[in-house]
C-alpha cells in the first residue's frame, strides 16, 4: 500500500509539472518534510501578481496627480514628488533632488483594470495613464438618446438596444459614398453605423419654427484619439423647371456621449429644412460621411516572456 501511495504521489507531481506554464513556479512538499520546487525551464519570465495598496502612494505629494517617471524625493522627510514639483517642494520642507530609479520602475509597472471593464474593455493600463485611456476607450458607455430611457452601454450594445427596445435598427453607411434615407420627422432620432469601423452616428430631427433642424453627431466620448469625420447633409425637392429646391450643409462631425439625450433643436451645426420640402410625412435626406482621420491602432502589449527576452537582448 505504501509503495502504491508513493508512486501515486510521484505521478501526480509529474502531471502538475506538465501543466506549468513557462515562468511559473510551483512549491510542493514531500512526505519527508523537505521542500521541493518544480520550476519551469529557462528562460524564466518575470512573475506578475495582483496586489492592493493605498493609491496615495502612487500620487505626487505636491500636485496630488498620479506619479510618472522620473520620480524624486526630498532629503528632509523622503516625500515623493513628480518631476514638475521637485523644484517647488522646498516650500514644504526641502528641495527634492534625489531621483528614485526604483520608484520609476514601480509607478511604470503598476497597472489597473480599465474602469469600463463592465462594458467590455479587458485592458490593464498603467495607473498614471489610466485617465488618458479612459478618455479614448472604445468601450466608454454612451446613453440612449431617448430621454425616457435610462439605458447606457458600449457602442455595440447601444446598437442592439436601439433595435430591440426602440425598434430602430441602424442604417449602414459607407464612408465617402452618399446614401438616401427616408426619415420620419415624428421620430426625433435615427441611428447610422459605419460599415468600415462600426462607428455609430445619430441623425437628429427637431422642429424649428417653419422648418426641421437636421443634425448629425458621432456617438462616443470626445477624444483627440478618436477618428475624425466630415459630413454633408442635403435635401432636394424636385419640382420641375426653376422650382427645384436644394438645401445643403457640410461640416465636421461632432461627438457626443448623449448623456443629455439627442441634440437640442438648433444646437451646433444643423441643416434647416423648410416644411414644404418634405414629401408628406417623409424627409428624404442624402447623407455622406467621410473618414478624415482613423483612430490610431494601439500597440499590443508584450507578454512577460517577450519582455524578459527583450531585456536580455539589450543587456
Amino acid at each position: 500500500m505504501e509503495g502504491g501511495e508513493s508512486s501515486g504521489k510521484r505521478a501526480s507531481a509529474e502531471e502538475v509539472k506538465s501543466d506549468i506554464e513557462e515562468g511559473e513556479v510551483l512549491m510542493t512538499q514531500d512526505g519527508g518534510g523537505g521542500g521541493r520546487a518544480l520550476a519551469a525551464a529557462e528562460p524564466m519570465a518575470p512573475a506578475q501578481i495582483d496586489v492592493r495598496m493605498d493609491l496615495t502612494l502612487l500620487h505626487c505629494l505636491g500636485c496630488l496627480l498620479p506619479l510618472k517617471p522620473p520620480v524624486f524625493k526630498c532629503e528632509a522627510a523622503g516625500h515623493v514628488v513628480c518631476y514638475h514639483c521637485r523644484a517647488v517642494h522646498g516650500t514644504i520642507c526641502s528641495r527634492a533632488r534625489t531621483h528614485c530609479g526604483e520608484l520609476d520602475a514601480v509607478v511604470g509597472a503598476a497597472k489597473v483594470p480599465c474602469p469600463y471593464r463592465a462594458f467590455g474593455c479587458e485592458r490593464q493600463v498603467v495607473y498614471h495613464e489610466a485617465a488618458d485611456h479612459q478618455r479614448a476607450c472604445e468601450c466608454a458607455p454612451c446613453s440612449c438618446p431617448d430621454h425616457t430611457c435610462a439605458f447606457a452601454g458600449s457602442r455595440a450594445t447601444l446598437l442592439d438596444h436601439f433595435a430591440a427596445a426602440h425598434r430602430r435598427p441602424a442604417a449602414t453607411v459607407r464612408y465617402g459614398r452618399s446614401r438616401d434615407l427616408g426619415l420620419s420627422p415624428s421620430h426625433r432620432w435615427h441611428a447610422l453605423v459605419g460599415e468600415e469601423d462600426g462607428s455609430v452616428f445619430l441623425v437628429s430631427l427637431s422642429p424649428l419654427g417653419a422648418a426641421t433642424a437636421v443634425s448629425l453627431v458621432c456617438v462616443r466620448q470626445d477624444s483627440e484619439a478618436a477618428p475624425q469625420f466630415w459630413c454633408k447633409l442635403s435635401v432636394e425637392r424636385l419640382g420641375g423647371g426653376n422650382r427645384d429646391r436644394l438645401v445643403l450643409m457640410a461640416s465636421p462631425v461632432g461627438s457626443s456621449a448623449l448623456s443629455t439625450g439627442a441634440p437640442a433643436p438648433g444646437q451646433g451645426m444643423f441643416l434647416a429644412v423648410p416644411h414644404e420640402m418634405l414629401s408628406g410625412d417623409t424627409l428624404t435626406l442624402t447623407v455622406r460621411i467621410d473618414l478624415i482621420r482613423p483612430a490610431p491602432v494601439p500597440a499590443a502589449p508584450m507578454s512577460t516572456t517577450q519582455q524578459a527576452r527583450t531585456q536580455r537582448r539589450m543587456q
